[in-house]
């Protein structure tokens, strides 16, 4: 990857975005966490995009996330028209099992050396372009001209920034990882790249991103197309991975070998891969374990022409090594009680037989309710590194980052202490502690602006005459990711701290839950 420090750069781009974003208050941010539109909202919206105003739409919504759900909404039925590609394993083994394949028939596989840094961004425009103008009248285009297009992308690509160790950073050649329309493009670019390359000798090329999988009427075919896909472009490269002593040539979670034309296959699994699976001690039901078991073995059985002494044998290492027995799929187990309509209700799960019990009732009764057991946090989510959102904070003299960066917590339990008359509050807040403290601020400086604050009554009630007074912020708790979880904190720190500036209806409602 090739990057510069941009600090220029990125200011530029702020002040631009700045003048074209509909509302002056609101600044762009990191491209850390999207707020996503849901579907229907998303729907709505490009029926917006698609009217007279287009353009103007357009100028003022760049880089935002919604455009790019957009762009692979609009962009994604064009991948239909890509010869090359695949979805997943069994669409390969369905091509693969179409393929005529003489006894001369060689095979091997192709892999793109760091494809999406190293696509040709507007190469890989074109591309897509050319596909969509040749296809349109194929597909839902809502609207939108080949130009309409060729904006959208090059908003969205155009936001290419990052953060590093405070730092800020322009990716300046290929697709950033992470963008949802970079596999569209990488892949619509190497499908270009492909139909100048691939000669009447190739008898089948299937890709799934980058990995390719080929088969040529002799050696020599296949050797020829990969010098021609390699001389394309100078930054993108081809490697070659030919089969084993045995025949085999592992794709995807595969192994393939052909013998005199006849092909076989059975599932493969990478030596690197940690085979981890639901651990049969876990603190989840049992039906989940049992699905999780008899889904590897269903897998293992669509990808496998024959039993394989070698596949059988991992098979049951995997499994013993996450506690199962020798026949895991004739446990006796149980599922939860659903009926078609019936409303969801999530119970914390605590252990299978008080599940079970607690499954057993509700049928009995027929409530018209679905049951869902939700196992607890795992290791992995209560230990997962913060460090990295809790060390950043956009302001040198940043108000609140008195100490710790905690500006941009999210999930959050904080205390403030009025530092005029030290009278506290309790609060909490799913989005970032500033944007938060921010609302508290501005209701303590212009308290007729917001009636219905806290610190608006706080204001008028106690600093009538004074100046808005600053305040010190504490983070009691952090990370709670559950409305329900925040909520019941917020009222055990309340009740602990008996904050006065909380107004008496906050009190009563959010007591409620532990009264």
């Amino acid at each position: 990857m090739s990057c510069r420090f941009a600090t220029e750069s990125y200011d530029d781009h702020i002040i631009v975005n700045l003048a074209e974003h509909p509302d002056p208050n609101e600044k762009p941010e990191d491209a850390q966490l999207f707020f996503i539109d849901t579907e229907e909202a998303l729907n709505s919206r490009m029926k917006d995009i698609a009217d007279a105003s287009c353009n103007r739409y357009l100028m003022r919504q760049t880089g935002k996330p919604h455009v790019r759900i957009a762009l692979v909404q609009l962009l994604s039925p064009l991948l239909h028209f890509v010869g090359a590609h695949i979805v997943n394993v069994e669409g390969f083994l369905s091509s693969l099992s179409e393929c005529q394949v003489p006894s001369t028939a060689a095979y091997a596989s192709f892999d793109v050396v760091s494809l999406y840094t190293n696509v040709d961004n507007s190469s890989a425009i074109e591309s897509v372009i050319s596909l969509y103008e040749q296809h349109r009248s194929q597909i839902s285009t809502m609207g939108f001209s080949a130009d309409d297009v060729r904006t959208m992308i090059n908003s969205v690509l155009a936001c290419n920034v990052f953060r590093f160790e405070n730092r800020f950073f322009e990716q300046r050649r290929g697709l950033a990882m992470g963008n949802r329309i970079a596999p569209i493009l990488a892949i619509i670019f190497l499908d270009h790249i492909e139909r100048a390359s691939l000669t009447s000798g190739i008898l089948l090329y299937k890709r799934y991103i980058d990995d390719v999988f080929v088969i040529g009427t002799t050696e020599m075919e296949v050797e020829a197309t990969l010098e021609k896909l390699n001389t394309f472009d100078p930054h993108v490269s081809f490697t070659i991975e030919r089969p084993d002593d045995e025949g085999y040539l592992p794709f995807l979670n595969t192994k393939i070998r052909l013998t005199s034309g006849r092909k076989e296959y059975v599932w493969h699994k990478k030596a690197a891969s940690a085979n981890i699976l639901v651990h049969s001690r876990s603190a989840h039901p049992k039906f989940i374990k049992a699905n999780v078991v008899r889904n590897l073995m269903k897998t293992k059985g669509k990808l496998c022409t024959a039993t394989d002494v070698g596949v059988e044998r991992k098979i049951a290492r995997i499994l013993e090594e996450n506690g199962y027995d020798n026949n895991p799929t004739t446990t006796a187990t149980w599922f939860p009680h659903t009926t078609s309509d019936g409303i969801p209700l999530i119970l914390p799960y605590v252990g299978d037989r008080p599940a079970r019990a607690v499954n057993e009732l509700v049928k009995q009764a027929g409530l018209p309710i679905r049951l869902v057991f939700r196992p607890p946090p795992t290791l992995k989510h209560l230990l997962t590194s913060t460090q990295v959102y809790e060390a950043k904070c956009p302001e040198p003299d940043c108000p609140y980052c008195i100490g710790d960066k905690i500006c941009q917590l999210r999930g959050t339990v904080y205390l403030i202490k009025c530092d005029g008359c030290g009278e506290r509050y309790v609060g909490e807040t799913m989005r970032p502690l500033r944007r938060r403290l921010d609302e508290h601020r501005r209701a303590l400086v212009n308290p007729s602006s917001y009636p219905s604050e806290s610190f608006s009554r706080h204001r008028t009630l106690k600093h009538t005459s004074e100046r808005a007074p600053t305040f010190k912020v504490t983070v009691l708790h952090r990370h709670l990711t559950r409305t329900l979880e925040r909520k019941i904190m917020e009222a055990v720190e309340i009740r602990r701290h008996k904050p006065e500036i909380n107004n008496k209806e906050e009190l009563r409602d959010v007591l409620r839950l532990i009264c």
